[in-house]
């Protein structure tokens, strides 16, 4: 029925079509030579006013120069012009799903006037030069095999695969000089298989030609003779691209920037959006051309990169990965690279897998939001034999970008991390020790193996984010992480991630949070391994606070988790807590207490094992002193100590040079001991403060200096 719809159409647009043709199939049984009357039901051979109809299993060969009205190859069906121009279609040659037309001619457009060609059916190019032209330039799919050179003479659509088989060295093309067939865009919605031959985006060439491949899924780059450059040709100019959007996979074959061993000045880029391999068999990647060549990585999902033999080559290889991009990069012991010159810019993410390596002369940029995965064990390096980077170029490590420790052996932390990152993440199971301070703006992420703080301090912005996994902590005996939030009448605030969540009505103001992790003990008995000290910068009195203190299973410290309960403290010294209760929540791992009116240093110990003194201490202090802060002068914060030698009620008031009070930081009954007041005058201005301690029996006061 379709088919004599097709005829019907072809009457209607005025096609000659005589009373007198026949529509002639052929035998159903293997078919055979076009000339030979076996070959056709009935017996009759086509005429030129015929139309022929080629069946499913059939193979129809033409040897010498005939001719048909229409000509269909039916699904499943054959039509064989092993000779130039030895068959000619008056009118319309219709290719169904399945079939397959071998065309020998010497034009670069199938016969006939009109050509209806199925998605799924199969052209196999072997005899013009050139290939499509106008009413020829949709395709189901391609095969070029003519074993020497084939250009491009129009704009592409093949629908299904490409496949290149043309001989060893015999280049398809796709686009010429401009004074021959001119710049060209071709787009190929199924696979590219390059199974001998050279496939090219530009051939010789201007400086204003251009030839762009569009791949919708994958290209494969088979066999030891198979190649693919944007470049062929001697002295190749202008401007080719390949745009892949799956998998390039060159499994024993070869890379190449320019195919000719006489290079030009031409510009050529792969843009990959899915995976990219260049297998151990394969042919080394060459360069062949003078000019710029670059490899960037545009997908949406990650993409992986493994090579088995070096990318190293001498032109100019810029490569980049663009922003939302991210690639995994496993190269063994290859390289990635150039001697000449370049860059490698990461806008999305890269992640180095183990000992793999950039090198050469070119640089290496990771830009503000880009993310940076490091499997070295030596972490990120100024050197360029060691760690992952080790161009010889520029390296530009961005303050606003993400680094990420991966490997899979302990890692250091390397000489070239900024001391300000935008985040930090811990992703090995080996741990890490830090090995300096570092600033956090937006992300510390704790995903595999602990962070040790090895005596050194993180500090989180106000907008940054600390978040850990369950065994996965921050620890340290010694360091600490700190942050400062404007903390205003929060509810169930968890002040950066930290793990001690608040809720209050009072407006705190700039309130300072940090988190240690060493015990806390008195009495004999001990805290588990964390514990904060917050220090608000104003209002902190009649709180009625909520507080709820998070903590890990691996910080437990041999407590029995089900007695947890808060434990406060002015100093955070030993024999100085005081057992504030709670309740505790084994799931979730948090101990909650309610009523809280001040705040200060806070840590989870047993509720049945009392940590503050009992009995009398020959350490205590033998008189009365109110210390001068440390120190002085300061900004914003300082630290007030005094000696109590006996229980006693005590009242510490900062007031301005005009006597008016500022705020009271102790107003009760405190026990004999030494106390240290961390004092936080960050909402003040500068100027000159006393400090008034006041006791039952004692008075003392102090000048503090204040400068910003």
């Amino acid at each position: 029925m379709k088919n004599l719809a097709t005829l019907f159409l072809l009457l209607l647009l005025g096609s000659s079509y005589s009373t007198f043709a026949q529509m002639i199939y052929s035998n159903g049984t293997g078919g055979g030579a076009w000339e030979s009357q076996s070959t056709w039901e009935g017996g009759a051979v086509p005429g030129e006013n015929d139309d022929v109809f080629i069946k499913s299993g059939d193979s129809v060969i033409v040897a010498a120069a005939t001719s048909c009205s229409n000509l269909t190859v039916m699904s499943g069906g054959k039509f064989v012009s092993p000779a130039l121009d030895s068959v000619q279609v008056k009118n319309a040659v219709i290719l169904e799903a399945g079939s397959t037309f071998f065309n020998a001619s010497s034009k670069p457009t199938l016969p006939g006037i009109i050509r209806m060609i199925d998605p799924a059916s199969t052209v196999v190019h072997m005899g013009s030069g050139t290939i499509g032209g106008p009413g020829n330039s949709e395709f189901g799919n391609l095969v070029i095999q003519k074993n020497s050179g084939v250009t491009t003479a129009v704009d592409l659509t093949i629908y299904g695969d490409l496949t290149i088989k043309n001989g060893a060295g015999q280049v398809f093309r796709g686009a010429n000089q401009p004074e021959k067939l001119g710049s060209h865009t071709h787009t190929i919605y199924g696979n590219v298989y390059i199974l001998e031959g050279v496939w090219s985006c530009v051939d010789v060439g201007g400086n204003d030609i251009f030839g762009i491949w569009n791949v919708k899924k994958n290209v494969y780059v088979n066999g030891s003779t198979s190649r693919m450059g944007p470049m062929s040709s001697a002295n190749a100019a202008g401007l080719g691209i390949f745009n892949i959007d799956g998998d390039l996979i060159v499994d024993g074959g070869r890379l190449q920037a320019g195919t000719s061993s006489s290079p030009g000045l031409g510009t050529g880029i792969i843009n990959i959006g899915g995976n990219f391999t260049i297998t151990a068999g394969s042919v080394k990647p060459a360069t062949n051309t003078a000019g710029p060549f670059a490899i960037n990585f545009v997908g949406k999902k990650t993409q992986n990169v493994n090579l088995g033999v070096n990318l190293y080559l001498s032109t100019v290889f810029n490569d980049t990965i663009k922003t939302g991009s991210s690639i995994s990069v496993n190269l063994d012991t290859c390289k990635w690279g150039s001697s000449t010159t370049g860059s490698f810019v990461v806008n999305g993410s890269l992640e180095m897998k183990g000992i793999s390596r950039l090198k050469g002369s070119g640089d290496f940029y990771l830009n503000p939001g880009a993310t940076l995965k490091i499997g070295s064990t030596n972490g990120i390096t100024t050197s360029d034999t060691l760690g992952n980077i080790q161009v010889t170029g520029l390296r530009l490590y961005s303050k606003d970008a993400n680094y990420e420790y991966n490997g899979t052996e302990i890692q250091g932390w390397g000489n070239a991390l900024p001391d300000s990152v935008r985040g930090l993440i811990i992703n090995n199971e080996n741990g890490f020790e830090l090995e300096s301070d570092i600033y956090v703006d937006k992300t510390l992420s704790i995903k595999k193996g602990d962070l040790d703080l090895n005596g050194n301090v993180i500090t989180v912005s106000s907008t940054g984010k600390l978040t850990e996994t369950a065994d996965n902590t921050v620890k340290g005996i010694n360091g600490k992480i700190i942050t400062t939030q404007t903390v205003a009448a929060p509810t169930s605030l968890n002040i950066s991630g930290l793990g001690l969540t608040l809720t209050t009505a009072n407006d705190l103001g700039n309130t300072i949070v940090e988190r240690f992790h060493s015990e806390r003990t008195g009495n004999g008995n001990h805290s588990i391994l964390r514990y904060f000290n917050v220090q608000p910068a104003q209002n902190n009195s009649a709180l009625n606070a909520t507080l709820r203190i998070y903590y890990d299973d691996s910080e437990l410290n041999g407590l029995d988790e089900t007695k947890l309960a808060l434990f406060k403290s002015k100093t955070a010294e030993d024999n100085s807590w005081d057992l504030a209760g709670g309740t505790v929540n084994t799931t979730d791992n948090y101990v909650e207490v309610t009523g809280v009116e001040e705040l200060s240093y806070w840590t989870l110990g047993e509720s049945d094992k009392p940590m503050p003194v009992e009995n009398e201490d020959e350490s205590l202090p033998k008189q009365f002193a109110l210390h001068q802060n440390y120190p002085n002068p300061f900004n914003p914060a300082t630290v007030i100590k005094f000696d109590l030698p006996i229980a006693s009620f005590v009242n510490l008031t900062i007031y301005n040079s005009l006597g008016e009070k500022v705020t009271t930081l102790v107003n009760e009954k405190l026990n004999a001991s030494g106390y240290s007041i961390n004092f936080n005058a960050d909402n003040l201005p500068s100027g000159i403060y006393i400090c008034s301690l006041v006791t039952e029996n004692n008075f003392a006061s102090s000048k503090m200096i204040l400068i910003k």
